[in-house]
């Protein structure tokens, strides 16, 4: 005698609620997530900003060799102080961030992503020289550091505060 298979159990309710459920939670996430990912980055700085990135020490050396150039010439720029180089590019994705102190391996990768306008109006286009201007030249086991302009920083302000630290302000050593 032919054997007949049993029909299927039957497809329980709390198991299609579980899949509609973990099928709609992407979307659900989405529409809590996406409304802030939306809202454009307040600044949270007035006025212009130079960002040093360093370590403690460094940063108190570079502040104390620009801040007294910026008050001589009366400009209004905030000195602000960066330690993690992610916290500064959410900064400077923000608009936080007119004139950049960083060292060369971090601006080389900040040219590569485009993210570096021309120190110098007067030379055409954004070339690695242009972009980056080092405080003393390369050498072995030392940190090289220098200005950089970021793509979204007032650039005209910028460059004229560069201008200004490089005619008048004695060069600095660490």
């Amino acid at each position: 005698p032919p054997r007949i298979d049993p029909p299927p159990p039957p497809v329980k309710p709390w198991f299609v609620a579980l899949m509609a459920f973990l099928l709609l939670l992407p979307l659900i996430t989405l529409l809590f997530i996406l409304p802030k990912a939306m809202v454009p980055v307040q600044s949270s700085y007035d006025g212009l900003v130079i960002w040093i990135y360093g370590t403690d020490a460094e940063y108190l050396d570079m502040k104390n060799w620009l801040e007294p150039e910026i008050l001589a010439n009366g400009l209004q720029w905030t000195i602000a102080h960066a330690t993690d180089r992610y916290d500064l590019v959410d900064m400077l994705r923000a608009g936080d961030g007119d004139l950049l102190v960083i060292d060369q391996e971090f601006a080389e990768e900040l040219y590569r992503g485009q993210a570096l306008a021309p120190l110098m109006d007067k030379l055409h286009g954004p070339t690695w020289d242009n972009c980056f201007v080092p405080f003393w030249d390369a050498q072995p086991f030392r940190k090289t550091y220098g200005w950089a302009i970021p793509v979204t920083a007032n650039i005209d302000d910028a460059r004229h505060l560069f201008t200004v630290v490089r005619q008048f302000a004695p060069a600095f050593t660490p």
